[in-house]
């Protein structure tokens, strides 16, 4: 017996003569991870979306899928060449020659407090979102965050959109913390690399469609000295986080990346929103299925608490 069988025969009579899903219960919420330049493939994903209809009714995006988050929410064109541009001078300081060595990272911050200044990082991403506020996108969005002291995730509904991105993306040690309400913001992938919650509530009771853009495993090889060990035991951690969340999603997309991609290699970006749209391709099947099966469970509810209101 299938679960329309299931139910009493007085609400299957009344939904027999249905054929059409209401508009208003139709869309997806997503969910998009962090990954620096791996980010680039949620627009290929996002724009597939579109070109295909899909209805979005809500996004959350931590770091580089806070951005992409904006972008969508705002309205601003879904490919790579105007946020490369707006983080061209981010870009050429970070990556020197195509990578942010993590031993030059170690090096540079055991000297100074951050390798960039929270100043010029603000300005290159409102050079993509100008003074737009979140409050005021098209589409519901939630910045997520996490508080450096606390280990909190915060999620930011309300406020300037450049700002907001900016500490999603605040790597410690990269980029400064900042300051909000008795907060240290940072990076949201410290807490919640992909935001499967706080998508649900903005999502309006739709399903949620969580994409991770993590790095692959790496070969397991013993770490060589005690930063390696320390480097390897957060990025185990965040990957057991970031499992545990995409299990609360009622769909999760993994991109399928052959080797690592470093944070900041940004002559990768055509290549991995490319890949993103491949992947949006894929998974279009099943997120059409994923929203037929949400507009018959929705319409199931409201018939019932009618009929039951009516007795």
């Amino acid at each position: 017996m299938n679960a329309f069988e299931a139910l009493p025969s007085r609400i299957r009579r009344g939904l027999s003569g249905l054929t059409a899903l209401p508009s208003d219960d139709r869309g997806v919420a997503l969910a998009l991870g962090g990954g620096g330049v791996r980010g680039f493939a949620h627009l290929g994903f996002l724009r597939v979306l579109e070109e295909e209809g899909v209805p979005v009714r809500g996004l959350a995006g931590t770091s580089a899928g806070a951005l992409a988050s904006c972008v969508y929410a705002f309205g601003l064109p879904l490919r790579p060449e105007p946020v490369l541009e707006a983080l061209e001078s981010l870009g050429q300081l970070l990556s020197r020659g195509g990578m942010l060595s993590r031993w030059r990272w170690i090096l540079s911050i055991s000297r100074r407090p951050a390798l960039v200044d929270d100043d010029d990082f603000v300005s290159g991403i409102a050079g993509l979102l100008g003074e737009r506020r979140l409050e005021e996108s098209r589409v519901p969005v939630a910045v997520v965050t996490a508080d450096l002291r606390s280990g909190d995730v915060v999620v930011l509904r309300e406020g300037p959109a450049a700002r907001a991105v900016a500490a999603s993306c605040a790597i410690p040690g990269v980029f400064p913390p900042f300051e909000q309400d008795g907060r240290l913001l940072v990076d949201g992938a410290v807490a919640d690399k992909v935001p499967v919650s706080a998508a649900r509530s903005v999502g309006g009771g739709g399903p949620v469609i969580g994409v991770d853009v993590s790095n692959p495993v790496p070969p397991s090889v013993a770490p060589r000295n005690g930063v390696e060990a320390a480097i390897m035991a957060g990025d185990a951690s965040r990957r057991r986080l970031t499992q545990i969340s995409l299990q609360e999603a009622d769909l999760a997309v993994r991109l399928p990346l052959e080797r690592q991609v470093e944070r900041f290699e940004m002559q990768e970006a055509e290549r991995l929103y490319r890949l993103g749209m491949e992947v949006g391709e894929e998974q279009l099947p099943e997120i059409k299925r994923l929203l037929d099966r949400n507009g018959v469970d929705s319409m199931v509810r409201k018939t019932y608490a009618r009929l039951a209101f009516r007795t």
